[in-house]
C-alpha cells in the first residue's frame, strides 16, 4: 500500500450534544482538496485557481484520453504545470474515456502497455500523479480494472499520487458500471478514491437534486461499510446543476453553477432551498417575448423550468460530512463551473477553520468559535450551533465547569440536590459547581436543572467567578436595572468591565432569557479574568 462552567444561577450548552466529540478543526498536511479542470483554456483555469483563496491544493486537468487502440493520448501543457507548481499546488491530471465502454474495455485489454505509458508520462512531465476517470466499464470488467490499477501502482514511484474517480453507490449495486469497482482493493492500490457523489439525478432522467444530502451521506457510508479506510475517501461534489422543463424537451441538461443566477434572474424566477434534501433549486418561466437563453447549445423554448443545483448553503452541509466521517478531503467537478462567491468559506473550511452554518456572519460568531475551539461548547449538531436556542441551568453549569477547569478534577461529589438524581447527565457538573460555591439552588436542596436562565442570573454568576472590584459608577447605565434590583451590583461590575452590554434602547432586560449566542459572547469576554479553582 502506498504511504502515501447567588441567588439563582447560570451558563451554557445543549444537552443533546454535551457528549458528542468536537469535530476536528485542524487541517492535515495530507488532506486533499482537489478540483477538476474542464472546458476552459489554461489561462482561464489559472485565473479561476487564483480566485479560490487557497481552498484547493490539487488541480486535475484533462491532459489524457485514449486512442482507438486503448493507448495513451496526451495533450500536456508544461507551462500550465509550471504555473500551478509556482502557486504551490499539485497537478494530478485525469485520464478519461468519455463514457465510451468499448474504448475503456480495449484499454483494459492492453493495460500493461497503457500503465507503462501513463507512468512514463507522469515522470517525464514532472506531474504529481494521475487521476483515473475511466467510467462506464461493466461489472464483468471489475477484475481487469483492478489489475490495471495494480499495475499502475507498481510502476509509479511512491511520491506520485494515484487517484481513482469512482461511482457513488449508495444502493450497493453489483452490476452495470457500479459493479466495475472493487472499492476495497482499489483503495489499497491507490492514494484515495474520489467518490463522484453527484448525478443522483441525471441527463435524461427524472427531475431532482444533483446531490441531495441523504444521497451523498449514503454514498460515503456504503464505502465505509465495505471496509474502505475513511482516509482513502475524497468526497466529490458538483459545481453544476441540471435543468428540466414541463414539456420534457429539456431533461436534466447540465448547467454551470456560475450561470444559474443570471439565467433565473433574467426570467424573473425564484430561488428555493429544500431542507430535507439540503439542495437548492430555482423555478422560472421563459416567455416568447424574452431574450433567448441558451444552455449547452440548446435554446430554451417558452415554458416552465426547474434547475436543481448546489449553492453556498447546500455545499456547506455536504462538506461537513468530510469532518463527520473523517475523510481525506474534498473534490469537485469542476472548478471552471463554480461561482466565485463560494471560495472564502470553502478556503476557511479546507484550512481547518470550523464554522457553524447557522452562525456564519452572526454578530457572535467569533465568540462562538472561540469557545468551541477551547472545547467549552459544542454545536447542536455537526452543522449548526443554534445561536438563538435556549439554555437550562444544567446546560449552563456544565459549560461553566468546563470553562474554569473544574471538569478535570477527579474528586468525590456530594448528593446535595434532591432533584438531580445520580443518573442525571449533568450530575457531576452541578454538584461540583455547588461544592465550590459557584452556584446555589433555587431553594435548599433544589436546583431546578431544566429551568431557563435570565440575563440577571448570568450576570450574578459571572460576577462571582471573575470577582471584579466594586464599580465606582454611581448610577446604573441601564434604565431597567434600578438600585434595588437584586443583581444591581453584579450588573454594574460586569458592565464597567465591558463584559455585558445593553440593548438598542438603553436597557439590560434583566429578566429576559439568555440565548446560546449571548452566553458565548459573555463568557468569552469574561474568560480572561476567570479565577483559578
Amino acid at each position: 500500500m502506498k504511504k502515501k462552567i447567588n441567588k439563582y444561577f447560570l451558563i451554557p450548552i445543549l444537552f443533546t450534544t454535551l457528549f458528542a466529540a468536537p469535530l476536528s478543526t485542524v487541517a492535515s498536511i495530507d488532506d486533499v482538496h482537489m478540483s477538476y479542470l474542464y472546458g476552459a483554456d489554461s489561462n482561464t483555469s489559472l485565473k479561476n485557481i487564483d480566485k479560490t483563496y487557497g481552498a484547493i491544493n490539487t488541480v486535475t486537468p484533462g491532459f489524457y484520453e485514449l486512442n482507438a487502440d486503448g493507448s495513451l493520448k496526451s495533450s500536456i501543457d508544461k507551462s500550465f504545470i509550471d504555473q500551478v507548481h509556482k502557486r504551490g499546488l499539485k497537478v494530478v491530471p485525469f485520464i478519461s474515456n468519455h463514457w465510451d465502454r468499448n474504448l475503456a474495455q480495449i484499454a483494459m485489454q492492453n493495460r500493461e502497455r497503457l500503465t507503462s505509458q501513463i507512468a512514463d508520462s507522469i515522470i517525464k512531465n514532472n506531474l504529481d500523479g494521475i487521476d483515473i476517470d475511466i467510467e462506464n466499464l461493466n461489472y464483468t470488467d471489475k477484475d481487469a480494472f483492478t489489475d490495471f490499477i495494480r499495475l499502475l501502482h507498481e510502476k509509479l514511484p511512491n511520491d506520485k499520487i494515484i487517484s481513482i474517480a469512482v461511482a457513488a453507490n449508495p444502493n450497493n449495486y453489483t452490476t452495470g458500471w457500479h459493479g466495475s469497482y472493487d472499492y476495497v482493493k482499489l483503495s489499497e492500490y491507490s492514494d484515495y478514491l474520489m467518490v463522484m457523489a453527484y448525478d443522483e439525478s441525471w441527463n435524461g432522467g427524472p427531475e431532482g437534486p444533483v446531490a441531495s444530502l441523504p444521497f451523498v451521506e449514503k454514498s460515503i457510508q456504503s464505502l465505509l461499510n465495505q471496509g474502505v479506510d475513511s482516509k482513502k475517501i475524497v468526497l466529490g461534489l458538483p459545481f453544476y446543476g441540471r435543468i428540466w422543463n414541463d414539456a420534457m424537451t429539456v431533461v436534466g441538461d447540465g448547467v454551470p453553477n456560475k450561470a444559474i443566477a443570471g439565467i433565473v434572474n433574467n426570467h424573473n424566477g425564484k430561488f428555493y432551498f429544500d431542507n430535507a434534501k439540503k439542495s437548492a433549486y430555482a423555478k422560472f418561466t421563459v416567455k416568447s417575448s424574452d431574450s433567448p437563453t441558451t444552455i449547452g447549445g440548446k435554446k430554451l423554448v417558452p415554458g416552465n423550468y426547474t434547475i436543481w443545483y448546489e449553492n453556498d448553503l447546500s455545499l456547506k452541509y455536504k462538506l461537513r460530512l468530510v469532518e463527520k466521517y473523517n475523510l481525506r478531503g474534498s473534490g469537485s467537478w469542476d472548478l471552471n463551473q463554480a461561482t466565485s462567491g463560494i471560495w472564502k468559506f470553502y478556503s476557511a473550511w479546507a484550512n481547518g477553520e470550523h464554522h457553524f452554518i447557522d452562525s456564519e456572519n452572526h454578530w457572535a460568531e467569533k465568540d462562538i468559535m472561540s469557545l468551541f475551539n477551547k472545547g467549552w461548547i459544542n454545536g447542536k449538531n455537526e452543522y449548526n450551533f443554534d445561536p438563538n436556542g435556549n439554555l437550562t441551568r444544567a446546560q449552563a453549569v456544565t459549560i461553566l465547569i468546563k470553562a474554569i477547569g473544574l471538569d478535570a478534577k477527579n474528586e468525590a461529589i456530594p448528593n446535595y440536590f434532591t432533584d438531580v438524581p445520580a443518573n442525571h447527565w449533568a450530575k457531576q457538573a452541578i454538584e461540583l459547581a455547588n461544592k465550590y460555591n459557584i452556584v446555589n439552588g433555587t431553594n435548599p436542596h433544589v436546583f431546578e436543572p431544566n429551568t431557563r436562565i435570565t440575563r440577571a442570573q448570568l450576570a450574578a454568576i459571572l460576577s462571582r467567578i471573575v470577582d471584579y472590584p466594586t464599580s465606582n459608577t454611581i448610577e446604573s447605565p441601564f434604565y431597567d436595572v434600578p438600585k434595588g434590583h437584586w443583581a444591581y451590583s453584579d450588573i454594574l461590575k460586569l458592565s464597567s468591565n465591558g463584559i455585558i452590554k445593553g440593548n438598542e434602547v438603553g436597557g439590560f432586560s434583566p429578566d429576559d432569557f439568555v440565548l446560546r449566542a449571548q452566553i458565548a459572547a459573555m463568557v468569552n469576554r469574561a474568560s480572561a479574568d476567570f479565577k483559578n479553582y
